[in-house]
């Protein structure tokens, strides 16, 4: 008798509410309550608790794709009127099954009283989620017959997908087993063949493996993120890859695929404006990476770039690949069996994540089994072409290298010119790569205008070239040896302990000059004045360094040359 009048009581407390009552009954241990929910938005996100219970005559019934809200500013709330059945044991989990929400406030009421509240979302360390899974979810322990009213508040700055479920636990748990075991299955298959195209890449030294290798390290990395198991299982409470890894992790796997397939199809030989317009695609990924790594572009617009830019490739290598294709290479056909695959399951993730499908297992997974099948086409590509590719690419690289090398280096001493210089530099300065203190010292040569002017230029260029090795010889721990022109020149050591030591290396380099040097019968004797700067201490900066440096060896050549000075921050330059 007593479950009955519940059940009348629930009934009639269900006509007070204008959302559907879900019904939780043992029988169905899964229940979606999309259908019974209803919406209210709050695009400034300042709404309470207490706002929206005042406001329940503005919720309105959900309408669009099932589960997905698409792009959305702000915040949204949802409100779900629960019924236990009166035979449920009374133990269930609310599970919201899109890990990248940025917050999930829950709230369980009993009439107009809190009975318990659950804070949830990827901005929420792992640690300090209600339940240690990939997705997110919270347990409830209700009475037989209870009523309740779930409050839901989402906020998130991505897409706006709510797939949520009230489950018992032992469906639950068989739920995300299964979930496990097919995202430990897919990562399996990539990791498998990211360890052999890393073999591959250092055996063969082609550089086309490196850049698989970057396609299947993102992607993969991207499944880790948007599938929750990243942070439950990888990188824990890693803020930034937790809240950032999806659209991050993406834009690195395009980058790797303008590359490849580039490369893999010869698209240079065959398109040069198809491959112009690969790389310039290729530097907005990689360069929307770098800007969102550094926090200047925020996680819409990488996300959008990032979904753009997944199927272009392929657009823009369509006509190449279709000509070789009607001669018969099977690269081609295999380049093109993949990545066709791989971009219906990016329109099928972008179309989701835009809010134009239902958010679903197979459209939330699409892309993921898409990009299995791409990965797989692409080794038969490595596989078929490798040979080719190999040659192809040692060839290529060392004419690039040469040219490069002529275009950075002094062609009489062997020494970095003024250009390779000023590219090498502000790397070695960068604060991550930096080690210890650096030393820059900048170099003039006493007395070598005279002996240029007495024994002519064969024997200055001789002289020059002595100089070049007895500097490398007399600082082998140096990272960098160039000459900016002339008789000047420039050393740079870092990893240095202290400023006594950078001194030290400039004496010395003074006092290996004080031996006359014989070059071609002629005895020439030089001397070295020398001005240095020390970062961080004097500047961290290439430019604001050397100019220290070179003012300190003004000053040294005005007080009588054949010495070292420093150009500390009292110089007062920029």
């Amino acid at each position: 008798m007593l479950p009955l009048m519940l059940w009348l009581a629930a009934a009639a407390w269900a006509n007070t509410v204008p959302a559907a009552v879900t019904v939780l009954s043992d029988a169905a241990p899964r229940t979606e309550i999309w259908d019974g929910a209803t919406l209210l938005a709050d695009p400034s996100g300042a709404l309470t608790l207490a706002d929206v219970q005042d406001r329940t005559a503005d919720f309105r019934p959900l309408s669009g794709p099932r589960a997905n809200l698409g792009k959305r500013s702000g915040a949204v709330w949802l409100r779900v009127a629960v019924q236990v059945a009166p035979d449920s044991r009374g133990r269930w989990v609310l599970q919201i099954d899109y890990p990248s929400l940025d917050r999930i406030e829950v709230y369980v009421l009993e009439g107009r009283r809190l009975e318990q509240q659950a804070l949830m979302g990827d901005h929420l360390p792992f640690a300090a989620r209600p339940m240690p899974s990939r997705s997110h979810a919270v347990a409830f322990q209700w009475p037989a017959g209870a009523q309740r009213t779930l409050w839901l508040r989402l906020e998130t700055t991505g897409t706006m997908m709510a797939p949520i479920s009230l489950q018992t636990p032992e469906r639950y748990q068989a739920g995300e087993d299964c979930e496990q075991a097919l995202q430990g299955l897919l990562a399996g298959m990539g990791l498998c063949l990211l360890i052999y195209t890393l073999s591959q890449w250092i055996s063969l030294r082609d550089g086309t493996f490196g850049l698989y290798a970057l396609t299947l390290s993102g992607t993969t990395a991207f499944f880790a993120s948007f599938s929750g198991v990243g942070p439950q299982h990888v990188w824990g409470d890693s803020a930034w890859l937790t809240q950032n890894g999806t659209p991050f992790f993406i834009l690195l796997g395009v980058l790797g695929a303008f590359f490849f397939v580039m490369r893999a199809l010869e698209v240079e030989r065959h398109s040069p404006l198809a491959a112009r317009l690969i790389r310039v695609c290729g530097m907005i990924t990689g360069a929307t990476a770098l800007l969102f790594l550094a926090d200047a572009i925020g996680y819409g617009t990488a996300q959008a770039i990032g979904m753009a830019m997944g199927p272009t490739p392929l657009l823009l290598v369509l006509p190449t690949a279709f000509r070789r294709l009607r001669a018969g290479d099977r690269v081609a056909a295999y380049l093109m069996a993949g990545w066709g695959c791989y971009s219906a399951g990016v329109l099928a993730l972008v179309g989701t994540l835009f809010g134009a499908f239902p958010a679903t297992f197979w459209t939330l997974h699409a892309f993921q089994f898409a990009s299995m099948v791409e990965m797989a086409s692409w080794m038969l590509v490595l596989g078929e072409r490798v040979h080719q590719i190999r040659v192809s690419a040692v060839r290529v690289e060392g004419e690039r290298d040469a040219m490069r090398s002529l275009a950075i280096t002094d062609t009489l001493t062997g020494l970095l010119n003024r250009r390779g210089l000023q590219e090498a530099l502000p790397l070695l300065l960068e604060p991550r790569s930096r080690r210890g203190i650096v030393a820059v010292y900048l170099i003039d040569l006493d007395g070598f205008k005279p002996v240029n002017d007495r024994h002519g230029h064969a024997v200055g260029d001789l002289l020059l070239q002595e100089v070049a090795r007895r500097l490398r010889q007399q600082v082998q721990q140096a990272s960098l040896w160039s000459r900016l022109g002339g008789d000047e020149f420039v050393v740079v050591v870092d990893n240095l302990p202290g400023e006594a030591e950078a001194r030290h290396i400039g004496q010395g380099l003074v006092d290996a000059f004080d031996r006359p040097i014989e070059v071609a019968g002629a005895v020439c004797r030089i001397g070295l004045t020398i001005g240095y700067a020390l970062a961080p201490h004097d500047g961290d900066n290439a430019t604001s360094l050397l100019k220290r440096a070179d003012a300190a060896m003004y000053a040294g050549k005005q007080a009588g040359k054949h010495s070292v000075q420093r150009g500390g921050a009292s110089a007062g330059l920029a």
